[in-house]
């Protein structure tokens, strides 16, 4: 499969095959800046980027978020509510609405210093200093005040007819253990109900209502509570996962180097190993699934519907059989479709582990290429963060609202001076024009331009992200174009790593720009579909429209793929030529497109054979911290904390591995697609004579069938 029959088949649609350059020999030293127009679009955007960073910080108040707020709109846990930091509802039946999630519950909320520790319940009589005690008001009653009597107070909604004994979710207060205390609460509520309006009311209706309810209010604030646990996991156990994390690095070092000394035996043990972490996988979760689902009769006999209801543990999603069911079928899958790839794929699978065995070569030439990666996963870092912090401060920008909320079961009654979700006034609302309303918090007021800013915050994550990342892959292409472009493989440029950053940030930022600008709009356009996918299935089940969608994200989906590929491609050229991107991409493509059954066959294979090494070292870490976190490895338990959710790690753990591994096996695959670049071009630049040697190495004239001619043994 020689490099010069695939050029004399070429057609002139790619363009034609690159004539032999005497001078060159590597990454051009003169060359000019390119896509300036790109470059300064991109430090206009960070500019606007700042300001609306500048909005988010005048504007935002975090707090807003991490705590509830009252019916007055005050943030529980600050200011003069800085010890009472739970809230409490005063009926919450009123919370059995699907609305609750969008506009909250129409009932009067206090911030407590406690949740209720007991069953309480106003009875219509008694009116002592003791039964005033129990009483739970807004901040401006004071239940002790004889001047009003209880049942006026209970009334008029200034303090809560009735409670039972909650406990603390999402700082908010939910009756805990309602099946324990069942009679208990019949009796209360029954009893509160019928000095309401709600009177006549079915016990077992109004215990329905009360379960519906919380199912509501812990629907609300589910979220807040798990993002609480997870970070409360990673303050206790901090130093596990900086231990996990240090540990991934150094095992994907310790593999890069074997990778370097020994890579055909480490890339036929990353197959295997893959295999046997699939094959183990598949018959480790199908035993897990066949295990709960003997179990699930007795468990599901044992639960009850409440604590399935409410099942707050995320642990709990390890002990569901559909889990492992999902699990199993996904495992197999993979074991099953590498398996025939490897068996068909085997003699491809022999050329690409030499290539990468020549990549290796590059890379020990070339040992600071395999720190280099740190410094655009620190600049990606600091950037999330940045996206994160805005993001934040933008969700909690606004202005208290307030509305009329009807508290009556028939709505207002006859209210005429007061309708349900008219915008009030603390100040100048009376309740008594309309006993069946009242004036509470309903949400903050946004700004109209900050759904625009969420926009721009989001876009300026993609594009900033993008353009470090292509930051990397330019400065790491010229780095090992450097290697390929001499003939003797031993007199690499020193400082290689250096020079390629030098020459990338002085000259071609602006293609840098150009390219990320490309997928960073084909990415946002994927997440605007995504968002209009949601609406459409939440407001019709039309089965086209949802297939239209569906089809036009996955084309979305392989185009940004495509121009990944192409762009990837064009920055190794840019980095050897110093031109444009729009040049740079389209010789990069007609040199592919004149190349591709070579493309096809190697490159790709060689990728894929990177990608299963990083795999097996993710996976790895993965399955031996679920056995240990989980409790499976005795001896092991009493030296970790105490963990809410012991997946917090697990997962933590794995998707630090994952990046921590990509940020040292994409060094080789840089390297490999770098190389096979220059290697085609080196084919049709040179045929081995002795005016156009081949600058490819020993090993892959060898590996690719290619050599060049000794003058003397000819002569």
């Amino acid at each position: 499969m020689g490099g010069r029959k695939v050029v004399d088949e070429t057609t002139p649609m790619f363009g034609e095959a690159l004539q032999h350059d005497p001078e060159f020999s590597g990454p051009l030293k003169n060359r000019s800046c390119t896509d300036i127009i790109c470059l300064l679009l991109f430090i206009a955007f960070l500019v606007g980027w700042g300001v609306v960073a500048g909005f988010a910080v005048y504007g935002g108040d975090p707090e807003r978020l991490l705590h509830p707020t009252d019916s007055e709109g005050r943030v529980c846990g600050r200011g003069e509510f800085v010890n009472q930091t739970f809230l409490f509802f005063f009926d919450l039946t009123r919370c059995a609405s699907p609305k609750v999630i969008a506009t909250g519950c129409p009932t009067p909320q206090v911030c407590v210093s406690e949740c209720p520790a007991e069953n309480w319940f106003y009875t219509g009589t008694g009116d002592d200093t003791a039964e005033r005690s129990k009483l739970i008001c807004r901040s401006n009653v004071n239940p002790l005040d004889t001047s009003k009597t209880i049942r006026s107070l209970v009334e008029n909604n200034d303090c809560a007819f009735y409670y039972v004994e909650s406990k603390s979710f999402g700082h908010r207060c939910i009756p805990k253990d309602i099946n324990a205390n069942v009679d208990t609460i019949i009796k209360a509520i029954t009893a509160s109900h019928s000095l309401s309006s709600t009177s006549g009311s079915n016990t077992l209706e109004v215990l329905n209502k009360m379960v519906d309810a919380m199912k509501y209010v812990v629907r609300f604030a589910r979220l807040q509570q798990v993002a609480e646990g997870v970070f409360m996991d990673i303050r206790t156990g901090w130093w596990v996962l900086l231990s996990g994390f240090v540990l991934a690095m150094v095992v994907s070092f310790l593999w890069i180097v074997l990778l370097r000394f020994i890579s055909t035996f480490m890339i036929w043990f990353s197959i295997f190993a893959f295999l046997i972490l699939s094959g183990f996988g598949a018959y480790y979760t199908l035993n897990k699934y066949l295990t709960l689902r003997e179990s699930s009769n007795a468990t599901m006999s044992e639960m009850s519907e409440m604590e399935m209801a409410f099942s707050l543990e995320f642990n709990h999603l390890a002990e569901l059989e559909t889990t492992w069911l999902v699990f199993f079928i996904i495992t197999v899958t993979v074991f099953v479709i590498c398996l025939f790839i490897f068996i068909f794929l085997r003699k491809r699978i022999s050329i690409a582990i030499a290539l990468i065995g020549e990549a290796s070569k590059a890379v020990g030439s070339i040992m600071s290429t395999l720190f280099f990666p740190v410094v655009p996963y620190i600049l990606q870092l600091i950037f999330l963060f940045f996206f994160c912090v805005v993001a934040v401060l933008l969700a909690s920008a606004g202005t208290t609202n307030y509305r009329i909320m009807c508290t009556g079961t028939s709505g207002c009654g006859t209210c005429t001076d007061y309708k349900e979700n008219d915008t009030c006034s603390m100040d100048t609302f009376n309740p008594a024009l309309c006993p069946d309303a009242t004036c509470q918090f309903y949400d903050y007021v946004v700004d109209p331009k900050v759904p625009y800013f969420h926009v721009y915050n989001v876009f300026g994550l993609f594009w900033s992200m993008f353009f470090i990342s292509a930051f990397g892959e330019m400065v790491l292409a010229g780095a090992f174009a450097s290697w390929y472009w001499v003939h003797d493989k031993s007199r690499v440029p020193t400082f290689a790593v250096t020079n390629s950053v030098g020459r990338t940030l002085r000259y071609h930022t602006g293609t840098l720009a150009f390219g990320s600008l490309i997928i960073a709009i084909v990415r946002m356009i994927r997440v605007i579909l995504e968002y209009i996918d949601r609406k459409v299935r939440e407001k019709t089940d039309s089965k086209i429209v949802r297939a239209l969608l569906c089809c036009c994200r996955c084309c979305l989906y392989c185009l940004e793929k495509f121009l990944k590929f192409i762009n990837r491609n064009a920055y190794v050229y840019c980095a050897i030529y110093g031109k444009n991107f729009c040049v740079s991409a389209k010789n990069a493509f007609s040199l592919i497109m004149r190349n591709i059954v070579r493309v096809v066959v190697l490159d790709q294979v060689t990728d894929f054979l990177l990608f299963i090494g990083k795999m097996v070292v993710v996976g790895s870490f993965g399955v031996a911290s679920f056995f240990i976190f989980s409790g499976e490895v005795p001896g092991v338990g009493p030296h970790l904390p105490e963990m809410n959710y012991y997946l917090t790690p697990v997962i933590i753990i794995t998707i630090a591995t994952f990046f921590i591994a990509s940020a040292f096996f994409d060094v080789y695959a840089m390297a490999v697609d770098t190389l096979f670049l220059c290697f085609l071009e080196d084919c049709e630049r040179n045929d081995g004579s002795e005016e156009r040697k081949y600058f490819m190495s020993k090993n892959l004239m060898n590996i690719l069938g290619k050599k060049n001619k000794d003058k003397d043994k000819e002569e």
